[in-house]
């Protein structure tokens, strides 16, 4: 599985801090709901997670792979281990999803995400250990129905705040090296001028020396036919 380290080292710290909190979260002994709980396997699955974290697939089947892994353990941890806070899993999982997909793949697996979680809030609603009366009731499905909202919108926000940041640092990226290109023609023009100008310097030179030498030897040939019958002007042409 070909793998890049994780590109923008804030969301990553993110991360761990959402799973901190989950991890501390897991250390307090509140009992609420009627699932079972395994801390072991909650635990375990919050170092996977964190380590599935530093480095991210490149390849398209590694990058299913990858989120299929994440989306099984976090049901796992959830169902099975009765973990708390179990949505900020499901934003971990948003925020790297931002990361490997793009267009309508991003869409659809925080869509996956978001419906996983839905249910998993209802189980845990349908779990409560309170008692039962048709007051309770009603507000729990108000607090159910606002939990979802805050959720998507939540999901929503962060799947925009990674697109602006992705879109910021691609269009740095591009300047930088549009930067560099024009850098590299600038030098490339001014070596072109540079050897453009010594070539004119040297045809300079070696038109003047040729005429010098043409006229030195013009000179050397009229002082020879001289030097028997007038050597005084021969003598000035030498």
């Amino acid at each position: 599985m070909k793998s890049f380290p994780h590109p923008l080292r804030f969301l990553l710290r993110l991360e761990w801090i959402l799973l901190g909190i989950i991890t501390l979260s897991e250390l307090f002994a509140v009992r609420m709901y009627a699932v079972p709980r395994l801390p072991w396997l909650n635990f375990l699955g919050l170092i996977i997670l964190v380590g599935m974290g530093l480095r991210l697939p490149q390849r398209p089947v590694a990058k299913v792979i990858y989120t299929g892994l994440e989306l099984g353990l976090i049901l796992l941890v959830s169902l099975v281990g009765g973990i708390r806070l179990f949505p900020f899993l499901y934003v971990v999982l948003i925020i790297r999803n931002c990361l490997i997909f793009t267009g309508l793949q991003r869409t659809i697996v925080a869509t996956i995400a978001y419906m996983l979680s839905l249910l998993t809030l209802l189980h845990r609603f349908q779990s409560f250990t309170l008692p039962r009366s048709t007051l309770l009731a009603e507000r729990s499905g108000v607090a159910l129905l606002s939990v979802a909202l805050l959720l998507g919108l939540v999901i929503v926000f962060l799947q925009s705040l990674v697109n602006a940041v992705l879109a910021e640092r691609h269009s740095r990226d591009q300047l930088a090296l549009a930067n560099t290109r024009l850098r590299q023609y600038a030098l490339r023009i001014e070596d072109q001028a540079t050897l453009q100008e010594r070539n004119r310097i040297a045809r300079e030179i070696h038109d003047a020396l040729g005429h010098s030498l043409t006229a030195f030897n013009l000179h050397l040939e009229a002082a020879l036919k001289l030097l028997d019958s007038n050597p005084d002007e021969a003598k000035d042409l030498l």
